[in-house]
C-alpha cells in the first residue's frame, strides 16, 4: 500500500508527468544497472556468464542442446515472464505516448499530460497530426526518426537486455536450480543468499536494488496503465474532453486515484506474485490485439512515405503471434 501512495505522490509533481518519470528513471536505471554490473563481475563465475549469453539463443550449455522450454513448465508463470520481459507486451504500446509528451516531431502540436502540482492546463489534442511529405518535411522526419531509433535500440534494448541478464546470472550463481521463490520472499531470496556469502552489507545492497527494481516496475506500470486509459477516454468521448473545462489532468488523476484504490484492495485478495502474473498475462493478450490495431492505423492514416516497411510489418505480426502462443498455452493449461 505504501508503494502505491509513494507512486501517487511522485506523479503529482513536476511540469509534465513524462518529464518527472524520465528524470527519476535515469537515476534509478543508472543506479540499478551500475550496481548489478559490479555485483555480476565480482560474484558471478565465467561459466554463468557464458551460459547466460548463449541462453539468449535457446541453447543450454549445461545439457548441450537447445531447450526452449524448461521441463514441467508453468505456462501461467512463463507467459508472465514473456509479457513483462523488457517491458514486453502492452507496456511497449505506451512508449509512443511518452514520445508524444516529449514533443517529438508532429507530437509537439498535440500537447501533453501535465502534472497536478507544478503543471498548468494544456490543450491535449484527441487526434494526431500529419505533416506534408515535402523534401524538407521528410528531412526533419528522418532526424526525429534517428533520435527515436537511438532511444529504442541504444538505450531501451541495451537496458532491457542488461536488466534481464544481470539478475538472472546472480540468481544462477547463488540460488540452487529448481528453488521455488514465488512467495512473498521472492525479492529477498537473492539478498539472503548473497548475504550469507559476502556479509550483511552485501545483503543490504542487494535488497535495496531489489526494492528499486520492484518500485520502478510498479511506478512505470501504474503510470502506463493510467495513461492508456486516459487516452482511450480522451480520444473516444467528447463529453469527457469537455468535462470541467477540458483539463486532461482531471481525467488522468481520477483514473490514477481509482487505480490506486483498486490496487490497495486487490493486494488483500491474493498474493502479489499471483496478481503480477495475472496482470502480465492479460497485458500479453491485449498486446496481441493492439499489434494488429497499430498496424492498421499506421498503414491507413500515415503518409505513404513514412508507413512502416514490410520488414517492420512482418516483425509486428510475428511478435503478436509470439505473445499469442503464450496466451493460448496459459489459457489451455488453466481451462
Amino acid at each position: 500500500m505504501a508503494g502505491f501512495l509513494v507512486c501517487l505522490g511522485i506523479l503529482l509533481v513536476g511540469k509534465r508527468i513524462e518529464r518527472t518519470l524520465e528524470i527519476l528513471n535515469w537515476v534509478m536505471v543508472a543506479t540499478i544497472i551500475a550496481v548489478l554490473v559490479v555485483l555480476a563481475l565480482v560474484f558471478t563465475p565465467p561459466g554463468v556468464w557464458a551460459r547466460t549469453v548463449v541462453g539468449f539463443t535457446g541453447f543450454d550449455l549445461a545439457e548441450g542442446r537447445f531447450a526452449l522450454l524448461p521441463s514441467n513448465v508453468d505456462f501461467f508463470l512463463l507467459g508472465a515472464f514473456a509479457a513483462f520481459t523488457g517491458a514486453g507486451g502492452i507496456a511497449n504500446m505506451t512508449l509512443s505516448n511518452w514520445a508524444r509528451d516529449k514533443g517529438y516531431g508532429m507530437s509537439g502540436n498535440a500537447g501533453y499530460i501535465p502534472s497536478a502540482i507544478g503543471g498548468k492546463k494544456v490543450e491535449l489534442a484527441h487526434s494526431g497530426f500529419r505533416f506534408t511529405p515535402t523534401p524538407g518535411g521528410m528531412e526533419r522526419w528522418r532526424g526525429w526518426w534517428r533520435i527515436t531509433k537511438v532511444d529504442q535500440w541504444g538505450i531501451f534494448l541495451v537496458g532491457a537486455v542488461l536488466g534481464m541478464a544481470l539478475p538472472a546470472m546472480l540468481y544462477q550463481a547463488f540460488i540452487p536450480e529448481g528453488t521455488d521463490i514465488r512467495g512473498l520472499g521472492a525479492a529477498a531470496a537473492l539478498a539472503e543468499a548473497m548475504g550469507a556469502h559476502g556479509g550483511r552489507w552485501l545483503s543490504v545492497v542487494v535488497a535495496m536494488i531489489g526494492f528499486w527494481l520492484l518500485f520502478k516496475t510498479q511506478l512505470d506500470l501504474m503510470e502506463g496503465m493510467t495513461r492508456s486509459i486516459t487516452d482511450i477516454l480522451w480520444t473516444g468521448s467528447k463529453r469527457i474532453r469537455a468535462w470541467r473545462g477540458g483539463d486532461v489532468r482531471l481525467v488522468y488523476y481520477v483514473v490514477l486515484g481509482l487505480g490506486v484504490s483498486w490496487g490497495i484492495v486487490a493486494l488483500k485478495l491474493a498474493q502479489p506474485i499471483v496478481l503480477l502474473q495475472l496482470a502480465a498475462n492479460i497485458g500479453g493478450a491485449i498486446f496481441v490485439f493492439g499489434s494488429f490495431h497499430l498496424l492498421y492505423i499506421n498503414c491507413k492514416y500515415l503518409p505513404v512515405e513514412v508507413r512502416p516497411s514490410m520488414v517492420r510489418r512482418v516483425g509486428l505480426v510475428a511478435f503478436a503471434a509470439f505473445y499469442g502462443v503464450f496466451v493460448f498455452l496459459w489459457l489451455r493449461a488453466a481451462l
